[in-house]
């Protein structure tokens, strides 16, 4: 293992572990700008949890492509960190009871 797949390790494990404090944040910003009113409840929970995701695969992806990763394997990555982190926002918002 090279010194830039383990930057690149470091900055999305810092991204995911960041990532319900963003949950936190879209959560916030749906029901205050009135969204929640729109969506049903688990179309709001997709939503909540897909918003954080889509920030850091964005940001994964522009910290995977200044490193000169090849594409096939940004795009394997990103899918497999895209899934799992979905899925994990959205059983931890579905435990918190917003359904």
């Amino acid at each position: 293992m090279d010194e830039d797949s383990i930057t690149i390790g470091v900055i999305v494990g810092v991204l995911v572990l960041l990532s319900p404090i963003m949950l936190y944040w879209t959560v916030a910003f749906l029901d205050t700008a009135g969204i929640d009113r729109y969506l049903s409840g688990t179309f709001f929970i997709v939503v909540s949890a897909f918003v954080p995701v889509l920030i850091i695969s964005v940001f994964s992806f522009l910290v995977m492509r200044h490193y000169n990763r090849p594409y096939p394997w940004i795009k394997k990555v990103l899918l497999s960190l895209g899934a799992f982190l979905f899925v994990a926002l959205f059983m931890l918002l579905s435990m918190i009871g917003f359904v």
